[in-house]
């Protein structure tokens, strides 16, 4: 079983990323510098350090479920995944071929350009979808029209909620799923958004 992971947010709710139970700590330990503005399912989990000499007690921190930090004047919010990422676009695929609908592991997966890039198409989250080789091969260097194969989902640029949702961990709560779902903007093209705004 994986460990439990911290969602951390800016404190205006925006998501940033995942943190593991020792990397929440050390923000934990920085609370007078200013870099934890607020903290929800405060005591969720408990981490030990060592022992105490002279009481002989172990010391501990309580680590929440989700952490607010500040965001400096010069940080961009970043509500959408800028740019190409290939086990992304696999997962915003639901590790399925966007063809012929086969479930496969993400080293199964290929990534074929919509239009293809010799005749100009790029390599973005709108121009690429995850296919299997069977189907890659056979589409070739044609459209999806030409080839005769319709595309069953359609490409999105994930916000950065939906980029954590795809990405999460094994062990998400109810709580961190709540703030991710708050902006999740393209629910209606993903079976498994539409899921998790249901939950």
């Amino acid at each position: 079983m994986s460990s439990p992971m911290v969602l951390r947010l800016y404190a205006s709710g925006v998501p940033i990323d995942w943190l593991t139970l020792e990397e929440a700590a050390v923000l934990m330990s920085r609370r007078s510098e200013g870099a934890i503005v607020w903290t929800d399912g405060d005591g969720t989990h408990r981490l030990h350090g060592g022992t105490n000499a002279l009481s002989g007690k172990q010391s501990y921190i309580d680590i929440p479920d989700v952490i607010g930090v500040a965001q400096h004047a010069n940080t961009p919010l970043a509500y959408e995944h800028t740019g190409f990422n290939s086990a992304l676009c696999k997962h915003r695929e639901g590790l399925q071929c966007a063809y012929c609908g086969s479930s496969l592991s993400r080293q199964a997966l290929t990534i074929d350009h919509v239009l293809p890039r010799s005749r100009g198409g790029r390599l973005s989250m709108l121009n690429a979808v995850a296919c299997c080789q069977r189907c890659n091969s056979f589409k070739a260097n044609r459209t999806p029209e030409e080839a005769g194969m319709a595309l069953l989902l359609e490409p999105f640029v994930p916000t950065m909620a939906e980029v954590l949702y795809m990405m999460r961990p094994r062990q998400v709560t109810p709580l961190q799923l709540w703030y991710l779902r708050q902006q999740f903007r393209n629910a209606a093209l993903r079976t498994y958004l539409s899921e998790a705004l249901a939950a």
